[in-house]
């Protein structure tokens, strides 16, 4: 090892013992002494002092996907394994009482946007705590599916939700290719192996299997809205054609249940637990630099940063996502 790599191997030693002395104290569970060390840990900070029993504030913020570790310096951006376990840790504390879940998310993967739903909705049967959610500037689309536990839905008058549906897109480089002379060889145990290869049209047989799966996951959102507010089936279709919903326009046609901000969201988790001074306890992701990301400073060629993640979400898949 040369003299540059022990250098950056004492900052990363050093960088680690000041992490762990500042920082680890504040993940939560505090039981879980490395917790620091992992993307899983979360911390929480007291985002309204008051006297009476606490209420859990839970953000998610931007696109529902699990990005795996990130670059990304954001402590706001959502973070997928966290935002579950900030859910159990949520429900799960005694001193809880209620749970307020502030959404703003055009939506994203199906798997995460379930994922998640199943989730809140076990924990909610479980430990049977009033649960509130305030939507942002949006909660369209999967931000809208996550919201369907919920015993309230309350959005700020210029809010946009609905967007009730599914999505799925491909590129098609045939043409192109064919322009600058390039050809893909394609060797495969079924026709039906490299559906929307981009390189060749999409056959109709292709089109079918790939329509179904979007239909098969929008049933799933249809019955997920239909249980969450209460309204038919068929209520519901009218209403899922994809479009998005002012906050006016969503009060009118039962999707959400008021409108006003998120102080007034806690003020409804406080009046549902008969508390008139509550504390929030708001959950926050952890800090974006974690040891994954120390070591990768010694090497860089090792997959600590989940670049496979990133390929992953290049490809293809249906998403509960509005897309203007």
């Amino acid at each position: 090892m040369n003299r540059k790599r022990w250098i950056a191997v004492g900052l990363v030693l050093l960088l680690l013992v000041v992490y762990a002395r500042t920082d680890v104290q504040e993940s939560v569970p505090a039981a879980e002494g490395l917790s620091f060390l992992t993307s899983e840990a979360f911390r929480t900070e007291t985002y309204k002092e008051g006297r009476g029993a606490n209420i859990a504030l839970l953000r998610v913020d931007g696109i529902i996907l699990d990005q795996g570790l990130s670059f990304s310096t954001d402590p706001a951006a959502y973070n997928h394994q966290s935002f579950l376990r900030q859910v159990e840790e949520a429900f799960k504390r005694p001193d809880i009482k209620a749970v307020v879940m502030a959404i703003d998310s055009p939506g994203g993967g199906l798997y995460e946007s379930d994922q998640a739903y199943q989730k809140i909705m076990a924990m909610k049967e479980q430990y049977n705590k009033p649960l509130i959610v305030s939507m942002g500037s949006m909660a369209a689309s999967g931000g809208y599916y996550l919201a369907m536990p919920a015993d309230k839905i309350l959005a700020q008058r210029t809010s946009i939700t609905g967007s009730i549906g599914v999505i799925m897109s491909a590129y098609n480089y045939q043409e192109l290719a064919e322009k600058i002379g390039i050809r893909e060889e394609v060797f495969k145990s079924g026709g039906n192996k490299d559906l929307l290869n981009p390189m060749r049209e999409t056959t109709a047989e292709e089109r079918a299997i790939m329509q179904g799966i979007i239909d098969e996951s929008y049933g799933f959102f249809v019955d997920v809205v239909a249980q969450g507010r209460n309204m038919e089936r068929p209520t519901v279709i009218n209403l899922a054609d994809g479009r998005i919903y002012t906050a006016a326009q969503a009060l009118n046609a039962g999707l959400i249940d008021g409108i006003g901000d998120l102080d007034a969201a806690i003020a409804e988790a406080g009046n549902m637990i008969q508390e008139s001074d509550p504390k929030v306890l708001l959950f926050k992701n952890p800090p974006p630099y974690n040891m994954n990301w120390l070591l990768s400073l010694l090497s860089p060629q090792l997959d600590l940063l989940g670049f496979p993640k990133y390929m992953e979400n290049s490809v293809p898949r249906p998403m509960y996502l509005y897309r203007p």
